[in-house]
């Protein structure tokens, strides 16, 4: 108790420097447990289903010339499920399909309804997977339009109402009615859902039945027998596909594999680069927030140096002070958690917008040995380095002024402190210019003022002309769906028959490459039917250089609603439909009024406003239709999503880590210009001027800080360059950009230290000797 009483009226003496430790341990923590939680909670991914490590995934990919593509794709066709079944009983347990890519709307009584993420499956998805049914029974996912809602989900849309019988429509076109209730998904998770749907709904209504060599769209699962059998499947399944289907296109091979469940999230290398950047970050400012503690304490050794002999003459030894400083940071540890955990109520919507999950989904009782083992190495390391040096204070020091500086400790604290400074905003920088950069790039169209609208209507002409009627609207034109999405495809083969790649290809209306501002490069635009316009990209795989123009397209010609495959009139800048997380794909757009049901509208100013005017006409219009208009600036933002939290995320880290080194760098120049006031009275008695004294604490300053800045923005280029990795065609921002954020880094450490020199600088000297 009597080390707690002392503790207390220290804490209560040295108000100014423990403020600056709380707040250095406050940020540090926060923003730590934060990103450390979220890293453990995304490496816990499907770890919730029942024997997680006996589900497996197929995928495929394709070998060329001996070499596999580097990426899997983790959607293939739909006789695999059963096939593979009935060719692997000894190690399959069941086996399951599930398609979770197509997302329409949902309603009640014409209100549409936020977060309903859909999933559509077969009768043993729930058994393969590994989720509890606590309603219902499965086989009724073999009827269509039937379907089972999560738990949570029931009880948000129907409250204490029987869920089961009540019906929601999909997208106005067709009543789903609910069968039965099933456990909730968190959100940690690579396929999430609330609600799943027959599969027959979605190939009866949507877009038909697969085969082995159509409409890879499945997600095919496995439940195995036990986790074994996963290498053992993996040894047999090649040659099991092979009894079913030709693997062979040319020279090319599909090669087939199981992954297990809990290993998909981890397997594509983006992934595990994010996280790698946010342990990094993480790190980053949890070390520095420790160094500016440790820091704190170091600068305060001059002034407490005889309270500690105090204690030493009255029978205190090493271990009893080291103790005393333990309880003090420990208070102070514990007041840091209390504020941490008041400004994640606070801001607590922020957090959950930042980090895309929500906090009781990251501090879970599975997940809370993060911020535990967090706290932990920050009160042991904050505590015990300092308190070491504390207890190493000879009790001889009540009788004199004690001399040590710890100045070698103090600069390579500092050291430490300037490396994470220019590290994170060396990070700022990258993530500011690519997100800049993705929303800016040209991706082969004019994105200004562009709104997209899709719906299946009788009379799309009729619904096209009244858009266009109004007096907000600038231009309509139709195509088969939105410029930014998945198209559909075929395959690009050379004159051997050897796949190359695949075709993305739509059906558009007439003048609708020039409504969304497609760039022509080569030839016209089509005037007829059956005509085409292919991107540079097909180009240069086909190899046609000068004689592309007059090129068939291999494309079916039935599905585009034409008597024979297209023919190209016109080449065009690619349009970046996959985005830019993906290689430039092979497109084209054939002039074909079939399947038309994308309205792409180019508003009038000011955009907001007629976006709403314009949706509350459809609404009006066509009361029926779940016709609702987005832009393509938003559907851009929604895809890049990730982005633009990951620069949030270095955005507040940077903020909270250069406001740590703020503090200590003032705390530090505050301890040196008091203990070298003396040495600084002198020299200005002996003809020395203000700028001559700042000038010597400020090269004070870089002798530590132009080696720190120099390794940390370096280190900053290093890191960036792997986050960029995951964008095709992606540079790093220019190397002056870093240099410049080092000098201006440099800058303002020089201008805080004469900030904060400026006064004993220009202080009367005979103060200063007065006082010795």
């Amino acid at each position: 108790m009597r080390q707690i009483y002392y503790t207390i009226q220290i804490l209560l003496r040295g108000r100014g420097s423990n403020f600056i430790k709380l707040m250095s341990l406050t940020l540090g923590l926060l923003i730590g447990i934060l990103l450390f939680s979220q890293i453990a909670y995304e490496l816990s991914y499907e770890n919730f289903y029942k024997d997680p490590e006996c589900v497996a995934l197929m995928r495929c990919r394709r070998v060329k010339d001996g070499i596999p593509d580097k990426e899997y794709d983790y959607s293939t066709f739909r006789p695999a499920a059963a096939d593979l079944w009935e060719a692997l009983p000894d190690l399959i347990e069941s086996a399951s399909l599930s398609v979770n890519f197509y997302q329409p709307e949902f309603y009640i009584d014409d209100k549409k309804l936020d977060d309903v993420q859909p999933m559509f499956a077969d009768t043993l998805f729930f058994h393969t997977i590994g989720l509890d049914v606590l309603r219902g029974d499965p086989k009724e996912l073999g009827t269509p339009l039937y379907a089972f809602l999560s738990q949570s989900k029931a009880r948000e849309l129907f409250g204490d109402e029987e869920p089961v019988g009540k019906t929601l429509s999909m997208g106005k076109m067709m009543d789903i009615t609910v069968r039965g209730i099933y456990q909730d998904v968190p959100g940690n998770t690579a396929y999430r859902h609330n609600i799943v749907i027959s599969l027959p709904t979605l190939e009866e209504h949507i877009f038909g039945r697969g085969t082995w060599r159509s409409n890879d769209i499945y997600n095919v699962f496995f439940r195995l027998k036990t986790p074994e059998d996963v290498e053992a499947m993996n040894g047999r399944i090649q040659k099991a596909v092979e009894r079913y289907t030709e693997t062979k296109e040319g020279t090319d091979v599909m090669e087939f594999s199981v992954l297990p469940l809990p290993d998909i999230y981890l397997s594509t290398p983006d992934t595990v680069r994010r996280l790698v950047i946010l342990g990094v970050l993480g790190f980053s400012i949890f070390f520095v927030s420790i160094m500016n503690y440790v820091l704190a304490a170091v600068a305060s050794f001059s002034r407490r140096a005889k309270a500690v002999g105090v204690h030493k003459c009255c029978g205190a030894d090493g271990t009893h002070v080291l103790g005393m400083f333990m309880w003090e940071t420990g208070l102070l540890v514990l007041t840091s958690i209390v504020a941490c955990l008041m400004l994640m109520c606070l801001f607590r919507e922020g957090i959950e917008d930042l980090l895309h999950v929500r906090l009781v989904e990251l501090f879970t009782w599975n997940n809370l040995w993060v911020p535990g083992l967090t706290v932990l190495l920050l009160f042991f390391v904050a505590g015990i380095l300092p308190g070491r040096m504390f207890a190493t204070i000879p009790v001889t020091q009540i009788f004199r002024r004690y001399t040590d500086s710890k100045r070698s400790w103090k600069r390579g604290l500092l050291f430490v402190q300037f490396i994470g400074v220019a590290f994170i905003l060396g990070m700022l920088i990258t993530t500011i210019w690519q997100y800049h950069d993705l929303m800016t790039r040209s991706i082969g169209f004019r994105t200004e003022r562009l709104a997209i609208g899709q719906y299946h209507m009788e009379d799309p002409q009729g619904v096209e002309d009244a858009i266009r009627r109004q007096p907000y609207v600038e231009s309509v034109a139709r195509n088969s769906n939105s410029l930014i999405a998945h198209y559909s495809t075929t395959g690009l083969t050379d004159t051997q028959g050897n796949f190359l790649c695949p075709l993305h290809y739509q059906n558009v209306t007439k003048d609708f490459p020039q409504i969304v501002g497609m760039k022509l490069v080569e030839g016209s635009w089509p005037e007829h039917t059956g005509e085409a316009l292919i991107g540079r990209k097909v180009v240069e795989t086909m190899k046609w250089g000068d004689k592309a123009l007059g090129q068939r397209l291999p494309v079916n010609a039935q599905w585009v609603g034409l008597d024979s495959q297209p023919t190209v009139v016109g080449i065009v800048e690619d349009v970046r439909n996959m985005g830019f997380f993906m290689e430039q794909t092979c497109t084209a757009f054939i002039l074909s009024d079939s399947r038309n049901f994308a309205y792409n509208v180019r508003l009038k100013e000011p955009l907001d406003e007629n976006l709403a005017r314009l949706n509350a006409f459809v609404k009006e219009a066509y009361p029926k239709a779940a016709l609702e208009f987005t832009t393509y600036t938003d559907i851009q933002r929604q895809g890049y999503s990730d982005v633009y939290r990951f620069r949030n995320t270095v955005w507040v880290t940077s903020v909270c880590i250069f406001f740590i080194v703020l503090m200590g760098l003032v705390g530090y120049v505050s301890d040196e210009t008091q203990r070298r006031s003396k040495e600084i009275a002198i020299r200005k008695v002996n003809g020395a001027e203000a700028p001559s004294i700042l000038g010597l604490l400020s090269m004070d300053i870089l002798k530590v800080a132009v080696g720190a800045v120099i390794v940390g923005t370096g280190f900053a280029w290093y890191v960036s360059g792997a986050w960029l990795e995951q964008f095709a065609d992606s540079v790093l921002p220019s190397p002056v950009w870093f240099v410049l954020l080092a000098l201006l880094l440099l800058a303002l450490i020089v201008l805080l230290v004469i900030f904060k020199a400026w006064r004993i600088a220009n202080e009367n000297p005979v103060q200063s000797i007065k006082s010795e």
